[in-house]
């Protein structure tokens, strides 16, 4: 069966487990799901159980082969509840995870993975009961999270050693993820804490790149801004916040902001002269920082220029009647921005949602 067959039937069948008893390990749970929703992964691993690979290294409960080079990793692990077939290069991949609960019960979860296009990513989740030796299918931390943004991506991984379980969002910051934790409490899971990747980022295309971890940040919030549908970062410590977006490649400076909940809007750019704003045009913010003020021009939910020539500004116009050039600013040479038509913006509020993160350093 394909990921898509299993989506449409998993939920509808509970599955007897032959000999499941009070105990079931992981791979007699494998098993009995196999048998009711075949697939050629699961059918790999259970190839790998009745017959390992040469070269297959044992310890204990647990079993491990891996082909040259990382190209293939199964793993069996019994002790913790753990069942792999990982590969780069494999079309389908799977893990399977137990976790026992107070009661007697057993959660028991498979995440099947295909590298289609798009990627079809899927996880199946069940309460195996001991007295009925039967997996019912119930619902996962999957089921109940929402996406803060529609413009992003997100997975999951499924733990081999510990109980967390956890989401991993993917918000299009270079080299910038987030790691939601949900926590076990033996009956059902918590978000527990978020971790960001650190990174480095520059005030407005100039000076030293800085590490965002030593600036002593412990709140985080997303924002979007320009209505986008994709969100900017917004970080604070005790003295202030700073947004940050991508910009060429890189992470970059929006504004620094001393007060709580303003962000300096300078200019709204529309199409034609004397239309509305719709929310949804290029904006343009500046920050005074160091002395300079700088015109941060986000298109399409990231930095598209940093301007540090100021518009012309007709006042009785009521917009902008020249070009902002920054060809010997920052970006291409010889490039430019055309903002002839701009209404002059008001200052907007806003009020992020705090929420508090570490930092952690990027897996390689």
């Amino acid at each position: 069966m394909s990921n898509s067959e299993v989506s449409q039937y998993w939920r509808s069948k509970s599955i007897k487990v032959t000999d499941g008893g009070a105990t079931p390990d992981v791979m007699t749970l494998l098993k009995a799901f196999h048998q009711t929703l075949p697939t050629w992964v699961v059918g790999e691993v259970m190839k790998q159980e009745a017959q390992p690979a040469k070269g297959t290294r044992f310890d204990g409960n647990s079993s491990t082969y891996e082909e040259e080079e990382g190209l293939l990793d199964i793993i069996i692990d019994r002790r913790n509840g753990y069942v792999g077939y990982l590969s780069p290069t494999d079309v389908d991949q799977v893990t399977a995870c137990v976790w026992r609960k107070n009661n007697g019960h057993r959660i028991f979860a498979v995440s099947l993975y295909e590298q289609h296009d798009p990627v079809q990513n899927l996880l199946c989740w069940y309460d195996y009961d001991p007295q009925t030796q039967t997996l019912t299918p119930s619902k996962s931390p999957i089921d109940s999270y929402q996406k803060p943004f529609e413009r992003m991506e997100f997975s999951w991984t499924l733990p081999r050693k510990g109980t967390d379980f956890i989401i991993h969002e993917y918000y299009f910051f270079p080299d910038t993820d987030f790691t939601q934790v949900y926590s076990w409490d033996g009956e059902t899971f918590h978000r527990s804490k978020t971790l960001i990747d650190d990174f480095c980022f520059q005030y407005f295309g100039e000076g030293d790149w800085i590490k965002a971890g030593t600036q002593g940040f412990t709140q985080y919030a997303l924002v979007d801004i320009d209505h986008s549908g994709s969100p900017a970062l917004c970080l604070k410590n005790n003295d202030n916040w700073i947004v940050v977006n991508e910009f060429r490649g890189k992470m970059q400076t929006v504004t620094v902001c001393d007060e709580a909940t303003m962000l300096e809007s300078m200019y709204h750019v529309v199409p034609e002269a004397g239309k509305p704003w719709t929310e949804k045009d290029v904006v343009v913010y500046t920050s005074d920082f160091e002395h300079v003020h700088y015109y941060v021009v986000l298109q399409n939910g990231s930095i598209g220029y940093i301007i540090t020539s100021e518009p012309n500004y007709d006042e009785e116009e009521g917009r902008v009647t020249e070009y902002a050039s920054h060809k010997n600013g920052y970006g291409a040479k010889d490039e430019s921005i055309d903002i002839i038509h701009a209404d002059r913006g008001e200052d907007i509020f806003i009020k992020p949602q705090w929420k508090p993160f570490s930092f952690i350093e990027r897996e390689e």
